[in-house]
């Protein structure tokens, strides 16, 4: 069975803004370029790091430049959202409702990301 690798944009939006390689890297705090290089390849994951530079230098956030990632993520801790508010469902105590709340929140804000018109 043939995998394929995560779908990423990291390479369309340094082209977008005509920047090599490593003027990328210098500008998101890597001293070579490799790093985007492999990023770009798909052969190795964004660290924390990374994602939170792009966002900062492009404006785009984690969802658009590492859509599979993010969905990835976004589906595994979901899960995880709805397992709790089941567990926890019938009890009254204050701390239960701000759990509650919090979930809920979660659960809307990502239907929200599933409804939202794809562009």
């Amino acid at each position: 069975m043939k995998t394929t690798k995560p779908v990423n944009y990291l390479r369309s939006h340094r082209l977008r803004w005509g920047l090599s390689q490593g003027e990328l890297a210098h500008l998101l705090g890597w001293p070579r370029p490799d790093v985007i290089s492999r990023i770009e390849k798909k052969q190795r994951p964004p660290t924390l790091k990374l994602v939170i530079a792009c966002f900062v230098l492009f404006g785009a956030p984690a969802a658009e430049l590492f859509p599979d990632i993010s969905a990835s993520i976004e589906n595994a801790v979901m899960t995880r959202v709805w397992e709790m508010y089941e567990e926890i469902q019938g009890d009254p105590s204050r701390r239960t409702r701000a759990k509650i709340q919090l979930l809920e929140a979660a659960i809307a804000r990502s239907e929200k990301r599933k409804n939202a018109p794809r562009s």
